[in-house]
């Protein structure tokens, strides 16, 4: 005579088993799908948040190179001679400035020393002053505000012995502090200024009535690095 087996308790318990086996197998594909999702998140918010800080790295760039500054001081000469003969000369200085004209024209012009009436040439001089930049990329949308910290510093250098008057520039820019947010995302802009000066010398007695001195500069020469680098622009 056959026995009857009752294989309910085991059916129940293999149902069991495959169903934790399911439940454990969705977890982790829900966990990798999560954590995908993260990465996908935060990967394109580093490339937005690099995208950023490299629009305000060209905005100034371009803002800079080729921009331009120049002043000219005209010494006029007055001749005066008297019944016996005996010549003398007064002086009259104008100065004409043209300064920079780009958006950052209030950096370039505080770079820049003027001079004095009697001054025949301009000459550079350190600065430095740190903006927030904002970059908008359509009407009311606004990118993340970029921190842009300026220096320029006065130099020379010697080129075929010749000296050359330099304004070494550097721009370190990262994105501003939000919310509790201090992104590694940086970058550096360096360029250099070129001032020039042109003007006949006044003869112990003058044969023109003018004589003018120009000084002029010219900003180019421009370097975009990640991270925060050297002044290294090229001349």
């Amino acid at each position: 005579m056959k026995k009857v087996k009752n294989n309910s308790g085991a059916t129940i318990l293999m149902a069991l088993l495959l169903i934790l086996l399911a439940t454990a197998v969705g977890a982790a594909v829900l966990t990798a799908a999560v954590s995908a999702a993260r990465h996908l998140r935060s990967d394109r918010e580093a490339q937005q948040n690099y995208l950023t800080v490299s629009s305000a790295a060209e905005l100034i760039r371009d803002s800079i190179a080729g921009d331009e500054y120049t002043r000219t001081m005209t010494e006029t000469y007055t001749k005066h001679e008297d019944d016996d003969g005996n010549i003398t000369y007064t002086v009259t200085y104008s100065t004409d400035v043209k300064s920079p004209t780009g958006i950052m024209k209030e950096w370039l012009s505080a770079c820049i020393e003027d001079g004095g009436e009697k001054d025949r040439y301009a000459s550079f001089k350190a600065f430095s002053d740190t903006i927030n930049v904002d970059l908008e990329v359509g009407k009311g949308t606004s990118l993340r505000t970029v921190q842009a910290k300026f220096s320029a510093e006065p130099s020379t250098i010697t080129m075929e012995g010749k000296v050359l008057y330099i304004s070494i520039i550097q721009v370190e820019l990262s994105l501003a502090p939000e919310n509790g947010k201090a992104d590694d995302c940086r970058m550096t802009l360096t360029m250099q200024g070129k001032l020039e000066m042109k003007g006949d010398p006044v003869p112990p007695e003058p044969n023109k009535e003018s004589y003018p001195f120009t000084t002029t500069v010219k900003w180019g020469s421009p370097i975009i690095k990640k991270g925060i680098g050297t002044k290294e622009a090229g001349t």
